[in-house]
């Protein structure tokens, strides 16, 4: 009897730690077409929070190209979107987080942090917890729309 009480103590007591955890990303069993590439954003600017509705992108080649906001989708989940100025202006800014489908053609990118370079004089921002923007995606040949939601 005693060994029922206490296991069944214990058990509660597992229940409650586990749900109160904060639920974690299921993997998406959409295909990431994203992955490991780089965009130069052609209208929108820089993919902030509080940035444009529409962004329209083209694949970033091999080409010498300066004076750009660009986003680079670094892996399954991670992203950066950044500006590259030429010589003249020394503040740049990155912004850094995660993306993830929710749909076959819409995505989900959450902004830990935004960093600016020591000329900005303007500290790092990091959220907690991140900033969600949900975006649709709109594939027009080789260009690709982020339609904010």
């Amino acid at each position: 009897m005693k060994n029922t009480f206490v296991f069944s103590f214990l058990s509660i007591i597992l229940v409650m730690t586990l749900s109160c955890k904060d639920p974690e990303r299921k993997k998406t069993i959409f295909r990431n077409y994203l992955k490991n590439k780089e965009w130069i954003v052609n209208e929108g600017g820089l993919i902030i929070p509080d940035g444009g509705k529409i962004y329209s992108m083209s694949p970033r080649d091999t080409a010498l190209i300066f004076n750009f906001h660009g986003v680079t989708f670094l892996d399954e989940e991670k992203f950066k979107s950044y500006d590259a100025w030429q010589c003249g202006n020394d503040c740049f800014t990155e912004i850094h987080g995660r993306y993830y489908f929710t749909e076959a053609n819409q995505i989900k990118m959450e902004v830990d942090s935004i960093t600016r370079s020591e000329f900005c004089n303007a500290p790092t921002q990091t959220f907690k917890p991140p900033k969600v923007m949900s975006f649709n995606l709109l594939k027009e040949g080789k260009q690709l729309k982020l339609k904010r939601k």
